[in-house]
């Protein structure tokens, strides 16, 4: 019996590691988004499957995705929560199909379970497309807009609009510790947008010129507000008591049934970052610096005007709707 245990344990531990090397080599070496990704190494996983039982496959996707959530990286520098944001969606998706299912074998099976997960590509795949349409009309050629961070669809629907005639004066804050802005600035320049990058610093000093502020999100909870880079809180701040527009762009697989109130209420592997912040040598440091450095922080609803997604554009207030329609149909 121990033996058996022992065996299967081991096959387990082989099964993680084949799961987090497909997931680390197809993210280092495709462009697919790191949700579809997740997703075709979960298909995998259900194909090449040994399990006999639906109740052994089911235990197998969940613990390869807890394995994936602590172990692999979805680019950027994100926190965990945008792959368990992702996997969770995954796994409600998976969870009804197999209430639903008819299948008479495991084989039968596992295919319902492989058509459900391509289904779920599908619509991430359409979602930027969705989200830039939406957009489209917000936009107008003599917009000035903030924009926070690296956003995969952020910058597509800004290039999109770019494609369409709509040509704004962007400004980007450096976005540190990690400085992702820069990368938003490079990716937007290549196109001739007209771009300034600017410091962390200055952003109150530039939000009085602005006509609206941009931002993605690394998950929406429950409560419309969201978690993302650090800095967004206070970008939103500035932009509250300058009543500029702080708008969300989202796909709908990032929503979350979290419920935080305050900063406080994130965990510690999302508030902080495990990677030493860079500086530049010409700094000299003081030896045992205290630094804190953190990840995400935690933006409030009241400071969000609008939430564009993939299934509509949403005030805050309307998320948890759109949520228990998305986790109990």
């Amino acid at each position: 019996m121990n033996l058996s245990l022992s065996s299967k344990s081991d096959s387990m531990s082989i099964t993680l590691k084949k799961v987090l090397d497909e997931f680390t080599l197809l993210n280092e070496t495709t462009k697919e988004h790191y949700a579809v990704i997740l997703i075709k190494v979960m298909i995998n996983l259900i194909t090449n499957s040994k399990e006999m039982t639906m109740q052994g496959l089911t235990h197998e996707i969940k613990t390869a995705g807890e394995y994936l959530i602590n172990h692999a990286q979805a680019g950027h520098g994100r926190s965990e929560l945008v792959l368990r944001s992702t996997l969770t969606i995954y796994q409600h998706y998976i969870s009804k199909g197999l209430q639903h299912s008819k299948a008479d074998s495991m084989e039968a099976l596992k295919s319902s379970l492989i058509e459900i997960s391509q289904e779920l590509i599908d619509i991430i795949n359409r979602s930027k497309d969705n989200i830039k349409t939406q957009c489209l009309k917000f936009f107008n050629n003599r917009f000035k807009v903030l924009v926070v961070g690296y956003s995969n669809v952020v910058i597509y629907s800004l290039i999109e609009a770019f494609k369409a005639g709509i040509v704004m004066q962007i400004y980007i804050p450096e976005c540190r510790p990690k400085s992702e802005g820069i990368e938003t600035y490079r990716q937007l320049t290549e196109i001739g947008y007209p771009c300034k990058l600017i410091f962390d610093s200055a952003i109150g000093q530039v939000m009085e010129n602005i006509d609206m502020v941009l931002t993605g999100a690394e998950a929406v909870v429950e409560n419309g507000g969201i978690i993302n880079r650090v800095g967004t809180y206070t970008t939103a701040i500035c932009a509250k008591f300058q009543k500029k527009p702080f708008y969300v762009l989202a796909e709908s697989f990032k929503f979350t049934r979290l419920f935080p109130l305050s900063q406080k209420d994130l965990s510690d592997s999302i508030r902080y970052s495990q990677e030493e912040p860079s500086f530049s040598e010409k700094l000299k440091l003081p030896e045992n610096l205290d630094l804190i450095n953190p990840l995400c922080d935690y933006t409030p609803p009241d400071l969000i005007t609008l939430l564009f997604t993939d299934v509509g554009v949403f005030t805050p207030s309307a998320v948890s709707e759109e949520l228990i329609q998305i986790f109990h149909t």
